[in-house]
């Protein structure tokens, strides 16, 4: 009896087998999530963080932001680490919908081969034929269909 190996694990297989693709977007996501990181850290210390009135090149900095574009940093940091997480979940989507179908494949490939190794064995294991010439038997005719 033969036992159904796991498909997903081959010897040849890649032991990280990314799509370039999905790498790539993996990265621009950590990098733009990174970025709005930042962002959320420079508006917590620029809020926060006791200064002299000597020294307030961050606080100064924040109140300009904040008047050029509505929001502090914090709030567009917040809000560029939403967009980043939203653009990671759809590409982990996405790609996770192929690994599931290529595994779907393979699983069902395993199936099929594995019932015809079954059916293999068991057309091995019936008798074998007996090929034997087999003479043709003349039927004699009854003596009354001969008299007409």
């Amino acid at each position: 009896m033969s036992k159904i190996k796991d498909p997903s694990v081959k010897k040849n297989r890649k032991r990280f087998p990314l799509h370039p693709f999905e790498l790539v977007w993996y990265v621009l996501t950590g990098l733009v999530g990174a970025w709005g990181l930042t962002y959320i850290v420079l508006g917590l210390i620029a809020e926060n963080l006791p200064v002299k009135s000597t020294d307030e090149g961050l606080v100064e900095v924040n109140a300009q932001f904040a008047k050029t574009f509505k929001l502090d940093f914090f709030g567009w940091g917040l809000i560029i680490l939403a967009i980043a997480a939203v653009a990671a979940v759809i590409v982990l989507l996405l790609f996770s919908n192929k690994v599931d179908r290529d595994y779907e494949k393979n699983v069902r490939r395993a199936q099929r081969m594995a019932q015809m190794e079954a059916e293999e064995a068991k057309l091995e294991q019936q008798e074998e034929i007996i090929d034997a010439e087999v003479e043709p038997v003349q039927e004699e005719k009854p003596a009354e269909e001969a008299a007409e």
